[in-house]
């Protein structure tokens, strides 16, 4: 499995022969590695733990583009299916599902999920996390959380082995919380700190998380780095 960071929340993941995004926040995104798109063949699925705009970002543009499948709340994927996306696959928290040797599950986050419209907010259901597993690796994208203990029911479960934690605070964890999820109720091997330093609103720093988490052992990534695992 190679895992791809490009930015925010943003990941490329390859396993089982599938190309994989999650929440391909990439136009306005200052962080998204420019000319990434260009070297990219193919992609069969998006995964999107939520509805705001900086998670959502080019997900129709892309899965009209590549004919990708769209893994996401219901309301979610009635919001794109509405804008021309064809293949859906809706879902809700507690679900599984298996597309193509990839095992995609809904967890919780705390947040919250909707787009604006004409200045009115228009909700997307509730907001996610999801657990990706392929040739024996779980990979646990927390999405934007709050800490919460019943993360511990998440690693029982589904047994992650990588966390891509959020801890840019303000809007979800900062370095504090996100390590006190990784110490006490995450048991991970490799863990990657997300959906910081994209704006100035964001400034947890991945380093003093690092410096914080007792138990795995952190990889900060650069956007367009990869991990392979």
């Amino acid at each position: 499995m190679r895992i791809t960071w490009l930015g925010h929340a943003a990941f490329h993941i390859q396993a089982a022969g599938r190309d994989i995004l999650v929440d391909p926040f990439w136009t306005g995104n200052p962080r998204f590695p420019q000319g990434y798109e260009d070297g990219l063949a193919k992609v069969d699925t998006i995964v999107l733990t939520h509805g705001h705009e900086d998670h959502l970002g080019d997900t129709v543009r892309l899965a009209k583009k590549y004919g990708a499948t769209v893994v996401a709340q219901y309301e979610i994927c009635m919001f794109v299916g509405g804008q021309g996306v064809e293949r859906l696959e809706p879902m809700n928290t507690g679900g599984c599902i298996r597309r193509d040797g990839v095992r995609y599950c809904m967890v919780p986050a705390f947040h919250s999920s909707a787009v604006i419209r004409d200045g009115t907010p228009v909700t997307m259901g509730d907001p996610a996390g999801f657990v990706i597993e392929a040739e024996g690796t779980a990979v646990y994208h927390a999405g934007d959380t709050c800490v919460f203990s019943d993360m511990a029911l998440i690693q029982r479960i589904h047994r992650p082995k990588v966390g891509l934690i959020p801890v840019g605070d303000r809007f979800t964890m900062g370095p504090e919380t996100a390590a006190l999820a990784c110490n006490e109720f995450l048991d991970l091997e490799i863990v990657v700190p997300i959906h910081w330093g994209t704006f100035d609103l964001l400034h947890g720093d991945p380093h003093e998380f690092a410096r914080l988490v007792r138990r795995g052992r952190v990889v900060i990534l650069e956007p367009g780095q990869s991990l392979e695992v």
